[in-house]
């Protein structure tokens, strides 16, 4: 008797044939899944990157606004909302931009309706992104021309001798006179420098990285780029010196019509070459050329000026570059502005 054994046709092209068939079955439950979990992980990732642009102008927005704090509440507003403006929010999406009642802090508000794409399969048209910051002068500065904190040595040893006058009439506000640390400081009071001898000698002037007439006129009018601090020793230029004081004082000036031909004490550009850095120090038991230490920083108006004596507003303002001390005296500055929410 004889047995003949065939292979089967459907055996394994069958098994092989039922395999792709489970796949496609599998495919077509997980695509929906796969499909919407890309489409909100895309929504969602636009979402995200409009919340960083928003957040970043709302960011630069304050620190912008917080450098007319705290006499100008109001072009703070305006500064804060044209540079929100500027790094991409539309005027439509600014909530709000207001100034605290002491008008130390500026805060801002911001909001934009984002459209979803794929998640329009899920119902969903649109998300609202909203953003808030705020922003605040520091304290009075205890440092004056640093970009930065780890720049400023323990204590501030540097001693004025780090720096020079900068490249143009008023591209730096540090100027080299010392305000007698015995003045009462009022905001917008009119005081006058350079209208008696404060020792032995000496004028209230300073020798700012270098001594000499010329030094002292350049550095009035280009103003110091050197660090100084409190606590540091900075060396005294004797005499009246009525030339140099008056030509760089008249270089500020002549460049103020420029600039901000407008500005007065109380509302004037940032950049505005009428506005003074001076160190505040103790002109006490000096005679001549010698040392005085730095206590405090002065922001003042430069109005006018006459035979070396010049007339001046005290204005509260912040330094750029400069970095705020709890500890230190405040004359009307303060340190540059930094976020607080």
């Amino acid at each position: 008797m004889e047995f003949t054994v065939r292979r089967c046709g459907w055996g394994k092209d069958h098994m092989r044939g039922k395999s792709k068939g489970q796949t496609m079955v599998i495919i077509a439950l997980v695509m929906p899944a796969l499909l919407g979990a890309i489409a909100l992980g895309t929504d969602v990732a636009i979402f995200y990157f409009n919340w960083v642009q928003l957040q970043k102008a709302a960011d630069a927005g304050v620190l912008a606004g917080a450098n007319y704090l705290p006499d100008n509440p109001t072009q703070a507003t305006n500064t804060a909302n044209a540079y929100a403006e500027n790094d991409g929010a539309a005027a439509s999406e600014i909530q709000s931009t207001t100034v605290s009642p002491d008008d130390l802090t500026i805060s801002m508000t911001l909001k934009r309706t984002v459209p979803y794409y794929f998640a329009k399969v899920l119902g969903l048209s649109n998300g609202t992104v909203s953003v808030s910051a705020s922003a605040s002068p520091q304290y009075a500065p205890s440092t004056v021309n640093a970009t930065s904190p780890s720049q400023v040595p323990p204590g501030g040893d540097n001693n004025g001798n780090n720096g020079t006058y900068c490249a143009s009439t008023g591209s730096c506000g540090l100027v080299p006179i010392g305000l007698d640390s015995n003045t009462k400081y009022s905001d917008g009071s009119s005081i006058t420098l350079q209208q008696g001898q404060v020792g032995p000698g000496n004028w209230d002037l300073l020798a700012l990285g270098g001594v000499g007439g010329s030094n002292l006129r350049t550095n009035i009018a280009n103003g110091y780029n050197g660090m100084v601090s409190v606590g540091d020793w900075v060396t005294t230029e004797p005499g009246k010196k009525v030339g140099p004081v008056d030509q760089g004082f008249q270089d500020r000036l002549t460049l103020a019509q420029t600039v901000d031909p407008n500005g007065t004490f109380s509302n004037h550009t940032l950049n505005d070459p009428r506005v003074l850095i001076v160190p505040v120090v103790n002109w006490e038991g000096q005679n001549g050329r010698s040392q005085v230490q730095v206590t405090a920083f002065a922001t003042l108006w430069l109005d006018s000026y006459s035979g070396g004596q010049v007339n001046v507003h005290f204005i509260s303002q912040v330094i750029a570059d400069s970095f705020g001390s709890p500890g230190a005296p405040y004359f009307g500055s303060r340190g540059h502005p930094i976020l607080t929410k």
